[in-house]
């Protein structure tokens, strides 16, 4: 496994743990959107039946529970890379990776910070010389890797 695949494990695991927040969140405005009616003799019926609304509860559920365990995995996985970077004795390679692949996007979780963003981070003025000690970085890395 190269240096840059180890790496991009961690977003891997954000992107999959994006999608089953999404789908929680779908599964979820589907049981809203299903308000009480009345029928043509003023009871209450649902616009589904219960078999179904528990089989979409059931399935929240289990897709919380597989958020969780990722969340773990996700928690674990950046222990073991920053574990793994922090080995590389040069600190300005440690920031740069670290900047690159560990600190999260806000704007977006599942895509790396921008070169830009990286070069701001750490106070440099050219985004070339930071993709300059990336390249440096992952020979680094790839050394306590392999």
């Amino acid at each position: 496994m190269s240096a840059k695949e180890f790496l991009m494990q961690s977003l891997r695991i954000r992107e999959s743990l994006r999608y089953i927040g999404e789908r929680i969140e779908r599964l979820k405005n589907d049981l809203e959107c299903h308000p009480m009616q009345l029928d043509d003799s003023g009871a209450s019926r649902t616009n589904c039946r219960q078999d179904k609304l528990a089989e979409k509860m059931a399935e929240i559920a289990d897709l919380q529970t597989e958020w969780e365990k990722k969340r773990l995995d996700l928690e674990k996985k950046n222990d073991e890379i920053r574990d793994k970077v922090e080995e590389i004795k040069n600190p300005e390679y440690i920031a740069v990776l670290t900047a690159r692949y560990l600190t999260e996007n806000r704007r977006n979780p599942c895509r790396l910070n921008s070169w830009v963003a990286v070069a701001f981070k750490l106070g440099m003025t050219s985004e070339e010389a930071v993709k300059q000690k990336h390249k440096r970085a992952l020979r680094a890395l790839q050394k306590i890797i392999s």
